[in-house]
């Protein structure tokens, strides 16, 4: 059988390689996002918008399961506070036996889950949304959002599930249906939508890197949206990407919770993992691509610059700390930076320190 038709046909279906890596990533970012809100916040809300059974027929658990175990496992449970767990699943058959699967979990008074009954999400968000808020606004949300189509979320409902001040998503893009079909005829009627306007088009005219510039296209509709946001390249071995995980947030406290799971699943680039490479679990390479943080700190050059500014920026283009410091090395090894304040510490670049940044010509030699 065809995989479309065991996942339009069957309750239970087998799990992939992709889906093992995307699990890790919910995984690694649910590790770090329940320890910062859970500890924070007297309450906080996960919303797995197309649930699914709960488990595939060769053993791994589904998304739900998975939240609720790293939930279960993670080792501040003790001292977290209430989290709702608010499964929706469009097929019957599908929630009987979410509910089976949750009942196989031990009970914790912290955790509440809550299975709705079947139902289609761009019908329900409304209500699940003030479901998940418990009429607070400022209650964090984080949505996982993993249709089986394009047309099941378009960037209208994937806006509305951001209405919260603390609402994040994590959205599966479907980059490789894009890169294959976004020339046929009328399909525009399809892509506008999902992306929410015509940018799309600028990713169209490339041909080897389609899939990313769709992901990049899709992260700019969300930047226009006074939206952080990271992506990350789900693939198999050396292939292209199959589809991407796309997170939007309000906070840059989220992307510094994205930053480190990227790294640790894809140590050179920290921009996509394969089932080869996901379990190779080292923070990063000492060789790592660190471009574009070089670039930007560079631009710096006639300032100082608060390591609070410097650490946002590196997350914005998606490194760590561990990688800023890097940098900063570089660029004070060649005389381009300089830190000012304080004037004694145990390390080169700690956290609070103001740096000041010099171009090229400031230190080239000169005639006297």
């Amino acid at each position: 059988m065809r995989r479309v038709d065991e996942l339009r046909e069957q309750t239970v279906w087998k799990s992939d390689p992709h889906t093992q890596v995307k699990h890790l990533v919910y995984r690694h970012y649910l590790q770090c996002w329940m320890g910062k809100i859970l500890q924070t916040f007297p309450e906080a809300t996960i919303v797995d918008a197309f649930a699914g059974p709960g488990v595939y027929t060769d053993g791994p658990p589904g998304s739900p399961i998975v939240v609720a175990k790293t939930f279960l496992e993670h080792t501040a449970y003790r001292r977290f506070n209430k989290l709702n767990l608010v499964c929706l699943e469009e097929r019957t058959d599908r929630v009987e036996e979410l509910r089976r699967q949750f009942a196989k979990l031990s009970p914790s008074p912290q955790l509440n889950i809550s299975v709705q009954a079947p139902g289609v999400f761009a019908e329900q968000q409304p209500r699940l949304s003030t479901l998940a808020h418990r009429g607070r606004a400022e209650t964090p949300v984080l949505w996982l959002i993993d249709p089986f189509d394009l047309k099941s979320a378009p960037f209208s409902l994937i806006r509305r599930c951001l209405a919260g001040p603390r609402d994040e998503v994590l959205f599966t893009l479907f980059t490789n249906e894009l890169h294959r079909f976004c020339q046929r005829e009328n399909f525009d009627k399809t892509m506008t939508p999902y992306f929410g306007g015509t940018h799309w088009q600028s990713a169209v005219p490339e041909r080897r890197g389609r899939r990313e510039a769709f992901a990049t296209a899709y992260q700019q509709g969300l930047k226009d949206q006074e939206l952080f946001t990271g992506g990350f390249g789900i693939k198999v071995s050396n292939q292209s990407a199959r589809y991407h995980l796309v997170l939007a947030t309000h906070s840059e406290a989220g992307l510094k919770c994205w930053a480190p799971v990227t790294w640790k699943l894809d140590h050179y680039s920290g921009q996509g993992a394969s089932a080869e490479t996901a379990g190779a679990l080292s923070l990063f390479d000492e060789a790592s691509v660190v471009d574009r943080l070089d670039v930007a700190l560079r631009a710096y050059a006639g300032t100082a610059q608060r390591w609070e500014t410097l650490s946002s920026q590196a997350a914005r283009l998606n490194h760590m700390d561990k990688h800023l410091r890097q940098v900063l090395d570089k660029l004070a090894a060649q005389g381009l930076a300089f830190r000012v304040d304080p004037v004694r510490a145990r390390t080169a670049w700690p956290e609070g320190c103001t740096v000041r940044f010099y171009a090229p010509e400031d230190v080239a030699d000169e005639a006297s």
